[in-house]
């Protein structure tokens, strides 16, 4: 069993996304929501079905929205890293 960890950087990445749906889609915000969190199960349940973008970092995207889940896996320790828009550059992650 893994121990799954959302890091501060990327907590802040999505209350930034909400923050921009409530105020855009107040109705889209719980959709985002409940896609991300039905991803983070999947990521939970096979860490390892996902392929490596960056050295060691994994990345999920989303079906619905076009974010972009980067995570690591250390030992027994998923870490989520960042939750990105597809069209940011997604090295961006490394410079916090």
């Amino acid at each position: 069993m893994y121990h799954f960890e959302v890091r501060l950087p990327a907590q802040k990445d999505i209350q930034q996304i909400v923050d921009y749906y409530e105020e855009i889609a107040p109705t889209v915000t719980d959709t985002f929501l409940e896609e991300l969190y039905a991803e983070f199960d999947v990521i939970k349940k096979n860490p390892l079905s996902f392929q490596k973008k960056y050295k060691t970092t994994r990345v999920r995207y989303l079906n619905r929205f076009s974010f972009g889940i980067h995570y690591n896996i250390s030992g027994e320790k998923i870490e989520i890293l960042a939750v990105l828009h597809t069209s940011r550059n997604p090295r961006v992650w490394k410079t916090r």
